[in-house]
C-alpha cells in the first residue's frame, strides 16, 4: 500500500520528511528534493512550529508544518501531491477499508425468497458498502487517537466520515452508501445491528413483487386441470370473465365458491395477459402435476416419471500474479511453447500451470483450471486479489474477472510493464535461477553477460540469415518444465531471514490467509468449467458426455423457466479426465449439482452390493417424485363454472299469470335454462 506524503497530526498538515529531503541517503524515492538533511535540522532550530512531530522510535517519521514552507514550496507539492486539505482524510479513511471475506461470502452464498442468487453486480456492491462501514466501524470504536487522525471529535466524526465517503474513488470503490452524514450514521446504524442482511434491498423478491400469489396460481391451475381439457386461451378467458363478474367458479367437491374479492389487490382487479396464465401453467414443477390430471397413466409415465437405469446381465472414482510466457527453447517447427502461470506473491509458489502451442484466450482458463484443481485438492479457499494484464483475459472483465464475483479485488495491469506484474519476476527467477541450472539452452543470444548468452551457429546460404537450434519436441518441452515447477516449488524460500529453512510451499502452507473465502464450486464453474447444452429428461437426468447425472431432488425443476427443459451443464474432468458431477445452468442461474448415476444389474441372481445400493438409490428419487406429484394434487380443486343469473329475469317471471301454466304440470322453471323457459311461456299464450 502507497504511503501518503500527508499526514494530520493534531489538526495541522504535515509532510514526511523523506519526501522533501534532497540528500541521496536520507531521500524518499518519490522526494521532490525541496531542502537538505541540514537545511532541516537549521529551520527546525530557527522555525518554531516547523516541525510537528519528530521521528523517533519505530516506525515513525518527522513531520514538516505544511504552512511553515515558503508558498514556492507549497506550491511545488501540492502540484506533485494536490492539497493536503483535500487529499489527507481521504487517504487516511482508505487505509482503514480492509477486505471482508465473510461479507463476500455472505452475498455469494444467499438465496432470495424465490432461491435464486443475487446478482453478480449486487454482491460486488453489497461487500464494498460492507467494508465501508466496517471502516467507519474501526474508527468510531477505536481509540481517541484515531478518530482525531480524521480531522474531529466524535460530535463532528460523522461528517468527516461523509465527507470521506463521498470523494472515495467510484471505479476502485463501487459503492452505494448514502453522502448525507445523517443518512449515513443511521445505515450504519441498521448495519451493527442486523448484520449483512441490513444492506440487502427488501425489494428483492419480497411478497409485494410477486404478481401471481399463491391464489392465483392455484385458480389458473385448477382451471387448467378440467376434464373437458380446456386450452390456455380458455383457462385464461375463464379467469377474465370471473374477475369481471360474468361467471361463478365454484368447486363441486367441496361445494365452495371463489370469493373474487381475493384475487383484488387496492381494490383493483388483478389482470393477466394469456402469455402469464400460459407461463405458471408450463412451469416444469407445475407442468408435471397438471398433467398428472389431462393425460392417461401411460403417457404420463413416458412423459415425465423418473425411470430406472439397468444394464444387459454379464459375469464379471492472499494475492496471486498471473501471466503467460513463451519456454526459451524451441520446438522442430521454429516455434515455442506457450505457458501461463500463476504465482503465489507471499510464497513464490506456482499454483496454477497450462501449456499450449498457440496463444489463446483457452490457455488462461486451462491455467484457471488447473489453479483451481490445486486450490480444491488441498482445501483452500479461493484468493483475495489476483493481478492479470488485459491481454487473454480482457475477454473475461465483466465476468470472471470482474471484482467481487469470484476474486473480491482484480488489478488489471498494463501491459508492456513488467515490472508491475509480479509474475513477471517469478518468470525471472524460475528461468534463471531453476532452468539454466537443470537444462541446457537457456538463455538469450543478445546477453550482455556471456553467462546467460546462448551459443547459435549461422548456417550460410541464400538467406545468409538462418542459424541451428537444438529443437525439442512439446511433449517434452512440457514434461521438463512441469520438473522444474516441482524443483522450484519446493526449494528453499529466498527471504530466509523471515522464513527460516522454510521450502516456498511450506510457506503456502503455514501462512495461508486465515480469512480465505470459501466461494461456492457452482459459481467458479460457470466460468472454467466445460459446458455442454442438455436438458433435463422426464424429470430426472441428464446426458453429458454419454453419462446419465441425476437431479438431486425432483424439486429442483421448480427453478427451471416455463415450458424449457434445456440447461447447460459445466464440468471439470479430473486428472484421469473423469466426470465426477455437473452442475446445472438455465438463463446463467444455478439449478443444482447433479451426480453420475450408476445403472444396476436387471438380473436379480447376479445382484452385488453396488447393485443394491444402486437400486435403492434410483427408488428414493422415483419415490420422491411420486410424494412431491401426490402432495400437489391434493393441493388442487376440481372446479366447474356455471353463468350468472340474472336477478332481473328472476322477478319478471315470477309475474306470469299462473292461469297460462297448466295446473297439473310443475314448475318448469326449475329444471330449464331461461331461454327455454320463455319459448315455453309464449308457446303456452297462444
Amino acid at each position: 500500500m502507497q504511503v501518503s506524503p500527508y499526514e494530520l497530526f493534531n489538526n495541522q498538515y504535515g509532510v514526511r520528511l523523506s519526501y522533501i529531503l534532497s540528500d541521496a541517503d536520507k531521500r524518499n524515492s518519490e522526494s521532490v528534493a525541496l531542502i537538505s538533511y541540514s537545511a532541516y535540522k537549521l529551520r527546525c532550530h530557527r522555525k518554531e512550529g516547523f516541525r510537528l512531530k519528530e521521528g523517533k522510535g519505530l516506525g515513525n517519521e518527522a513531520l514538516i508544518n505544511f504552512v511553515k514552507l515558503s508558498f514556492s514550496e507549497q506550491n511545488i507539492l501540492i502540484e506533485k501531491w494536490g492539497d493536503p486539505k483535500k487529499t489527507t482524510k481521504i487517504h487516511q479513511f482508505k487505509d482503514f477499508i480492509m477486505p471482508d471475506a465473510n461479507a463476500l461470502s455472505f452475498y455469494s452464498t444467499f438465496k432470495l425468497s424465490d432461491r435464486r442468487h443475487l446478482p453478480n453486480a449486487v454482491i460486488a456492491e453489497y461487500t464494498v458498502n460492507a467494508n465501508i462501514l466496517n471502516a467507519c466501524h474501526t474508527i468510531m470504536t477505536n481509540n481517541i487517537a484515531k478518530r482525531k487522525a480524521m480531522g474531529g471529535g466524535r460530535t463532528k466524526i460523522w461528517e468527516k466520515l461523509a465527507e470521506c465517503v463521498i470523494n472515495l474513488d467510484r471505479e476502485e470503490f463501487p459503492h452505494t452508501l448514502p453522502t448525507n452524514y445523517r443518512r449515513l450514521q443511521e445505515k450504519y446504524r441498521k448495519y451493527k445491528n442486523e448484520g449483512f442482511t441490513a444492506l440487502i434491498h427488501k425489494g428483492f423478491c419480497n411478497d409485494n413483487s410477486r404478481k401471481v400469489t399463491i391464489d392465483i396460481e392455484r385458480l389458473i391451475l385448477s382451471l387448467y386441470i378440467a376434464k373437458n381439457k380446456p386450452y390456455v386461451g380458455d383457462v385464461a378467458n375463464d379467469y377474465w370473465r370471473f374477475i369481471a363478474g360474468d361467471i361463478d367458479i365454484y368447486d363441486y367437491q367441496t361445494g365452495e365458491i371463489y370469493d373474487r374479492n381475493q384475487f383484488y389487490e387496492n381494490g383493483q382487479p388483478v389482470t393477466l395477459s394469456e402469455s402469464t396464465v400460459w407461463n405458471y401453467i408450463n412451469q416444469p414443477a407445475n407442468r408435471a402435476i397438471v398433467d398428472k390430471f389431462r393425460m392417461d397413466s401411460l403417457t404420463y409415465v413416458s412423459t415425465h416419471t423418473p425411470h430406472h437405469h439397468r444394464h444387459a446381465p454379464n459375469y464379471s472414482f492472499s494475492k496471486i500474479s498471473m501471466d503467460d510466457r513463451d519456454l526459451p527453447r524451441k520446438m522442430p517447427n521454429g516455434t515455442r511453447v506457450k505457458a501461463y502461470y500463476a504465482y503465489d506473491i507471499t510464497s513464490g509458489c506456482i499454483i496454477g500451470a497450462a501449456y499450449s502451442q498457440n496463444k489463446t484466450v483457452g490457455l488462461f482458463i486451462d491455467c484457471m483450471r488447473n489453479m483451481f484443481h490445486f486450490l480444491d485438492r488441498n482445501n483452500y479457499g479461493m484468493p483475495m486479489q489476483v493481478e492479470v494484464e488485459h491481454h487473454l483475459v480482457n475477454s473475461f472483465k465483466e465476468d470472471l474477472m470482474k471484482a467481487g464475483i469470484v476474486f473480491p479485488f482484480v488489478r488489471w495491469c498494463n501491459p508492456g510493464n513488467s515490472q508491475e506484474k509480479w509474475a513477471e519476476t517469478g518468470n525471472r527467477i524460475k528461468k534463471y535461477g531453476y532452468e539454466k541450472r537443470y537444462q541446457e539452452g537457456i538463455g538469450r543470444f543478445y546477453s550482455r553477460l556471456e553467462a546467460n548468452k546462448t551459443k547459435s551457429e549461422k548456417i550460410f546460404d541464400a538467406d545468409n540469415n538462418n542459424y541451428r537450434e537444438k529443437t525439442y519436441p512439446y511433449e517434452v518441452l512440457v514434461a521438463d518444465d512441469m520438473e522444474i515447477i516441482e524443483k522450484y516449488n519446493h526449494a528453499l524460500h529466498p527471504n530466509q531471514k523471515k522464513y527460516k529453512d522454510l521450502t516456498r510451499f511450506q510457506v503456502l502452507e503455514i501462512y495461508a490467509n486465515p480469512n480465505l473465502a470459501q466461494i461456492d464450486r457452482p459459481l467458479l464453474m460457470r466460468y472454467i468449467g466445460k459446458a455442454i447444452s442438455t436438458s433435463i429428461r422426464r424429470n430426472q437426468y441428464v446426458q453429458v458426455q454419454y453419462a446419465k447425472y441425476a437431479l438431486p431432488d425432483p424439486k429442483a425443476i421448480r427453478e427451471l423457466t416455463p415450458n424449457n427443459y434445456n440447461v447447460t451443464a459445466y464440468y471439470l474432468p479430473n486428472e484421469l479426465n473423469e466426470i465426477e458431477n455437473v452442475y446445472l445452468y438455465q438463463n446463467d442461474q444455478f439449478i443444482c449439482k447433479c451426480e453420475k448415476i450408476i445403472a444396476y444389474n436387471t438380473a436379480n441372481a447376479e445382484w452385488m452390493d453396488n447393485d443394491i445400493y444402486n437400486y435403492q438409490h434410483q427408488a428414493k428419487y422415483v419415490a420422491k417424485f411420486s410424494n412431491m406429484v401426490k402432495e400437489q394434487k391434493t393441493f388442487l380443486g376440481k372446479l366447474r363454472t356455471m353463468e350468472k343469473i340474472d336477478h332481473r329475469l328472476e322477478n319478471s317471471i315470477e309475474t306470469i299469470p299462473q292461469s297460462i301454466i297448466p295446473n297439473e304440470e310443475r314448475d318448469l322453471s326449475d329444471d330449464l335454462g331461461n331461454d327455454q323457459f320463455r319459448r315455453l311461456n309464449a308457446i303456452n299464450s297462444l
